[in-house]
């Protein structure tokens, strides 16, 4: 609607048959008829288009009130019809009179049976894709279906053009002062008595989540022969981001991890790792691992219980933290734990209901191609993907889908659901569930030059599960997600 609407009333009558029964005649271009017969015809309006006037029907998708949003459904809408304005709303059909003020852009209609109800709305914005009105802070947004009503982004149509959908993302946390990001500005800076500590395996950590004991553990590195996410399964301890970083190093970097452990031969392990000015620093842990009154790992594991690498750089991260404690380990973020092992914190994040589900399916493929560490989370539990649900206040690691029925994977670092779902959430392409999803995107830093070549969706390894695998403790299971203060668990 990008052309003057000229409305202008005129009366046709034709003869149609002997009995003279009324109705209108079309004379089209190409030199036919289109003749429609009926015995009530009035009058008819004649219409071409301008971005002043209003056509067709309308669904309201979203109702702004200063910074108040409201979403609506679509089961609100307005059907112009020539003078004639028809509103749908509270179950009723409600009819005005309805004037056009091309010049000012604004319209005003009256209700023909409640004489007080007016409209007095300016058109903010009138395009093939939405509708917005404004009556002083208010603004009420029109969409063409009900559907896309239902699932309309205030501060978009939706698009294909990368650049554009890329330009929605905030959160950026890049630093002028130091490589980590501006979480690790102005940090503990390193001693030569730091370096020592962090190099000694005997100098362990201090206990967390209620674990109470180190023990010695059987490593292997590697089950599979090389890293993948299946060596990443949360059990006791709240640092899910810090697991969803470790199972996306996995996923798109697994020589990296190879090329920052070293196995020495006193069966310790040294981690290369950054220190908050982004300096390089190794960290040495011993083949003793965290672990409950009965002996039970409550660190990450692989399948069956397995000490793997992701359990070898979960308590380095955690001796890191003892000397420059910028966070602690639980509920520690993506764009925190990250750059402890890449010393790139540069990140940026989509917040739920920002981008459209083909808009955030061309994001994460975007992100996931250029190399970049990608991890998420819901803002509702219990929404059915594939055969597991979603759960609040944890995060997800973010994997391309290779069925019809998935915009993309998201991995729970739980390793939860049957044998060889390894925790694998599909993501259909469903705004409703979309729209609950956020993610945060890391630079991989010194990760970078060992991208895989040739990324491809994410299949789990074959495994099997035993009675005596170790699950998600209680505490974790039973967390509480407060969006007042969200701790990602």
């Amino acid at each position: 609607m990008v052309k003057r609407l000229f409305f202008v009333q005129f009366l046709l009558f034709f003869a149609l048959s002997a009995i003279h029964a009324q109705g209108f005649v079309i004379h089209q271009k190409d030199g036919s008829l289109a003749v429609f017969p009926s015995e009530n015809v009035d009058s008819v309006t004649m219409i071409t288009e301008d971005n002043s006037y209003v056509m067709g029907t309308w669904y309201l998708g979203i109702y702004k009130n200063n910074s108040n949003v409201v979403h609506y459904d679509g089961s609100e809408y307005m059907t112009f019809a020539g003078n004639r304005l028809l509103w749908h709303r509270n179950g009723k059909t409600d009819f005005f009179d309805i004037k056009y003020y091309p010049d000012r852009k604004y319209i005003s209609a009256r209700n023909i049976e409640n004489k007080t109800d007016n409209i007095k709305w300016y058109v903010n914005r009138q395009t093939p894709e939405v509708l917005i009105f404004r009556d002083g802070e208010e603004y009420r947004y029109f969409y063409p279906t009900q559907r896309s009503a239902e699932f309309a982004i205030e501060s978009h149509t939706e698009t294909t053009d990368l650049d554009e959908i890329m330009s929605y993302a905030g959160g950026q946390t890049a630093s002028t002062k130091t490589p980590m990001g501006r979480h690790f500005e102005n940090k503990h800076v390193t001693t030569d008595a730091d370096r020592t500590w962090l190099l000694n395996p005997d100098n362990e950590p201090a206990f967390v989540a209620d674990l109470k004991r180190w023990v010695t553990k059987t490593v292997k590195l590697y089950p599979y022969g090389s890293p993948l996410p299946a060596d990443v399964n949360q059990h006791s301890i709240g640092d899910c981001c810090a697991l969803a970083v470790f199972a996306s190093y996995a996923y798109l970097y697994p020589e990296f991890i190879k090329s920052i452990i070293t196995a020495n031969s006193d069966k310790s392990y040294t981690v290369k790792m950054f220190d908050p000015q982004g300096k390089p620093v190794e960290v040495c842990v011993s083949n003793k691992f965290m672990c409950d009154e009965n002996g039970n790992v409550g660190q990450v594991t692989g399948k069956n219980n397995v000490i793997t690498w992701a359990t070898v750089l979960e308590k380095a991260m955690m001796k890191w933290q003892a000397i420059y404690n910028v966070d602690g380990i639980e509920g520690i973020g993506t764009e925190h734990a990250s750059p402890l092992f890449t010393g790139n914190g540069d990140s940026f994040a989509f917040s739920s209901n920002v981008l459209y589900p083909s808009e955030l399916k061309a994001a994460i493929e975007n992100c996931l191609q250029q190399g970049m560490i990608t991890v998420g989370g819901f803002n509702q539990k219990d929404l059915l993907c594939g055969t597991l649900k979603t759960v609040t206040g944890h995060a997800f690691t973010f994997m391309l889908a290779d069925d019809d029925n998935s915009i993309f994977y998201m991995r729970n670092p739980w390793g939860n659901g049957d044998n060889g779902e390894d925790g694998l959430l599909r993501i259909p392409n469903n705004p409703s569930i979309v729209k609950t999803i956020d993610a945060r995107i890391v630079n991989p830093g010194a990760a970078a030059p060992y991208l895989r070549e040739d990324l491809q969706p994410y299949t789990p390894p074959k495994y099997i599960r035993r009675p005596t695998d170790l699950g998600v403790s209680p505490r974790l299971m039973n967390h509480v997600f407060n969006p007042e203060k969200p701790v990602l668990w």
